[in-house]
């Protein structure tokens, strides 16, 4: 398997990605055990710390490829920083405060959601950053996951939220705070489906095409290549004839002259 050389730049990058996609695959593995054993009620108690640490993961790993890519693109880069500074607010300004909302169901929701989500993209980026490729099944779910996990996000979040107002009726400003956040989700959530339906366009479409392109290019060029070599089979055939004939030729002189 072909590996490059990688500067301490992207070495690190390679590290966080490592670490990111085993945290959230600890996490989600966490998860799988423990909600068949306690349920959904007392699930909180096992995971909701280590959850919401390894939730601030995709902000710190967005500021560092920034830092080391500084030519990455703007909407790109709003996109990730937007989504980890919700995230880190979602887990310590909406659930933290009110754990009581962790108990309902939309909480499992919500961790399956982001740990599905984080483990193909982490480890996508991990194979890119090492391998500069990755298989076409983990590319195939990097840009084809949200389909599943952005609705699953989307009801899990605006529930949240939803609970948390039910309890937040102490604090004026903060319960302002969470209704406003609700109120604008629907219309942030429309923007961002619209982002990752492009970024699919961009990155998947665009490269199914050209591989598309690729391969019939490399078909009609060894169609030629055939034709080609058939032909000029010919021609060497058609010459070998006209040898022959011409020493049938020479024979029939050849018995003339003995006739003769």
């Amino acid at each position: 398997m072909l590996q490059h050389r990688l500067s301490f730049e992207k070495r690190l990058l390679f590290f966080v990605d490592v670490v990111g996609a085993t945290l959230w695959f600890c996490c989600f593995a966490r998860f799988l055990i423990l909600l068949p054993l306690v349920g959904r009620r007392f699930l909180p108690g096992g995971i909701a710390d280590f959850f919401h640490a390894v939730s601030v993961i995709p902000l710190l790993a967005t500021l560092l490829f920034n830092i080391v890519n500084k030519s990455s693109g703007i909407v790109s880069s709003f996109w990730s920083l937007f989504n980890g500074v919700w995230m880190v607010w979602i887990c310590y300004g909406v659930i933290f405060p009110f754990p009581k909302i962790a108990k309902h169901t939309t909480y499992s929701l919500l961790i399956t959601a982001w740990c599905i989500q984080y483990m193909i993209q982490f480890t996508y980026q991990a194979f890119k950053v090492k391998m500069r490729w990755a298989p076409f099944s983990l590319w195939w779910l990097q840009y084809n996951n949200f389909y599943l996990t952005f609705p699953l996000q989307v009801c899990a979040e605006m529930s949240m939220l939803f609970l948390s107002l039910a309890v937040a009726d102490e604090n004026e400003y903060y319960t302002m705070a969470l209704k406003t956040a609700f109120v604008c989700y629907i219309p942030v959530a429309y923007f961002a489906w619209q982002h990752l339906k492009n970024r699919r366009k961009e990155k998947y479409s665009a490269g199914i095409a050209r591989n598309s392109a690729r391969n019939s290019a490399r078909n009609s060029a060894g169609i030629a290549r055939d034709s080609i070599t058939r032909d000029s089979t010919v021609i060497t055939r058609d010459s070998t004839g006209i040898t022959r004939d011409s020493t049938g030729i020479t024979r029939d002189s050849t018995g003339i002259a003995r006739s003769s």
